[in-house]
């Protein structure tokens, strides 16, 4: 519960982008992946969102009929932070595999598309006081901010005709990195606090 409450005050899936131990790798990989994308030698094959939902669903019942987490044996997060404690294990093999595919053929598979527990986090977000506000008003559309976000269907919202509002929160699966707003040359992107502009 303590836990659960530090991440929803901190924006929930906060957690992907600055405590999660998997993150780093992924975040080489993406730069790796990037690179190798200009000149052809990766590809990047969108899943449809709900699949997480469905592995959500699935690891929720298995947890439920066996007692025990599978999801654990093959999460990147649980393997690498036993790894830091106990050691290196054959296990780390898996996510080389996962790194692997994030490079060669998906974009931040496991975080976009797998992960249990940013959907988890992205529920938390979606309550939390932190997030990331967008101003259509300023916004020049260039794309920049799609360009370096990390699970860019939250910014859908910053293309050409998609906003309906001037002023919108972007979506729970935000990680709140702040990248976007680094990226964005008008300032359209702005972390906000809710309530502290009432004080």
């Amino acid at each position: 519960l303590t836990v659960l409450l530090l991440w929803w005050l901190l924006g929930g899936r906060s957690f992907c982008a600055w405590a999660c131990p998997y993150h780093l790798l992924a975040e080489i990989a993406e730069m790796i992946h990037l690179r190798l994308k200009r000149t052809g030698w990766s590809k990047d094959y969108p899943l449809h969102r709900s699949v997480r939902v469905l592995l959500f669903v699935i690891f929720l019942s298995l947890a439920y009929f066996t007692g025990y987490t599978v999801f654990e044996m093959i999460s990147p997060v649980g393997i690498i932070s036993r790894a830091l404690v106990y050691g290196p294990g054959m296990s780390l093999l898996w996510v080389v595999t996962l790194l692997l595919i994030e490079i060669f053929l998906s974009r931040r598979a496991w975080c976009r598309y797998i992960c249990p527990i940013g959907l988890t986090y992205g529920a938390l977000g979606s309550v939390s006081p932190v997030g990331i506000q967008y101003n259509l008003e300023p916004c020049l559309h260039e794309g920049e901010c799609l360009q370096v976000c990390m699970v860019p269907h939250v910014l859908e919202c910053t293309k050409v005709g998609r906003s309906t509002e001037v002023k919108l929160n972007i979506g729970a699966d935000c990680t709140r990195c702040g990248m976007c707003i680094d990226a964005c040359p008008t300032g359209a992107l702005t972390m906000k606090v809710r309530g502290l502009d009432i004080l």
